[in-house]
């Protein structure tokens, strides 16, 4: 992504929600169902769209400000992290695997190009590969590219003190739907979260689908695409990517994501058990 389209891109959901009125804050970590609960709170947001932005930091350089780890926060933004620590703070964590390859496959069409029908499971070792090398020789903060890959407890922790208040995990987002709408009377859809990774169920049909991608880009415009792929869900031809079977057990990968991610998991676990 160039530097000049970096600084025009806006997202179009506050990614950190902060109520004043109701003493509340939503931190959201990214690839956990934050789309979906962002939009349902956005009426009570009172950061006015601080945190809404990839753009240039001072200090920081680019970043995506939707996407500041707590130590980030109270570093650069003090005010909003007191807010924070003072306030009834939620987040919402996820399976760390089911995370790991839904942030891999975001990279791959975003930064790479890829559409889904092109994510072979070659190209999925590859970039896994890739990203572990990033990740275990990277210190300090990840790349704007890599943000996808913080440790979920760099959201939850700032230098070992628990900072946010309530952790719900992803499966269980009723009891988080229940507890917000306790808090700030706001009530949230405990279904589905939005941005799933789909792919197509048929593989039989898949070489048909690569041969005719190129045509099918070029003569038929976005928003059909869109509605074509949304309607192709609901009759089941797209289903959600069962993510788990994606690691091979007792792989290099397997070794690497408990150890990077053994505090996701700890956290994880607890958020399960409620």
């Amino acid at each position: 992504m160039g530097r000049k389209n970096v600084l025009a891109y806006r997202r179009r959901d506050a990614p950190m929600i902060i109520s004043d009125e109701h003493r509340f804050a939503f931190v959201h970590i990214p690839k956990c169902a934050g789309t979906s609960v962002r939009k349902a709170l956005r009426p009570i947001d009172e950061t006015i769209g601080r945190f809404d932005c990839i753009a240039e930091h001072p200090q920081m350089g680019m970043v995506n400000f939707g996407h500041l780890t707590l130590v980030d926060l109270a570093a650069y933004f003090p005010d909003q992290y007191a807010k924070v620590k003072a306030y009834r703070s939620v987040a919402i964590v996820r399976d760390p695997v089911d995370r790991f390859f839904s942030a891999l496959f975001q990279r791959l069409r975003e930064f790479k190009g890829y559409s889904q029908s092109e994510i072979t499971p070659q190209v999925i070792d590859a970039e896994a590969a890739t990203l572990t090398r990033y990740l275990q020789s990277a210190t300090g903060r990840l790349d704007l590219e890599y943000v996808h890959f913080n440790r979920q407890s760099d959201y939850v922790f700032n230098n070992n003190m628990r900072i946010v208040e309530r952790v719900f995990a992803l499966d269980r987002l009723g009891d988080a739907a229940t507890y917000i709408e306790g808090v700030t009377g706001v009530r949230l859809a405990a279904d589905v979260p939005e941005n799933r990774t789909v792919a197509l169920r048929a593989g039989a049909l898949m070489p048909v689908v690569r041969a005719l991608r190129a045509p099918y880009r070029t003569l038929v415009p976005p928003s059909l695409r869109h509605r074509f792929h949304a309607g192709m869900t609901r009759i089941g031809l797209y289903g959600s990517v069962e993510k788990q079977r994606l690691l091979k057990p007792d792989s290099d990968l397997e070794r690497f994501l408990k150890m990077h991610y053994q505090r996701d998991f700890e956290l994880y676990a607890a958020a399960r058990q409620g």
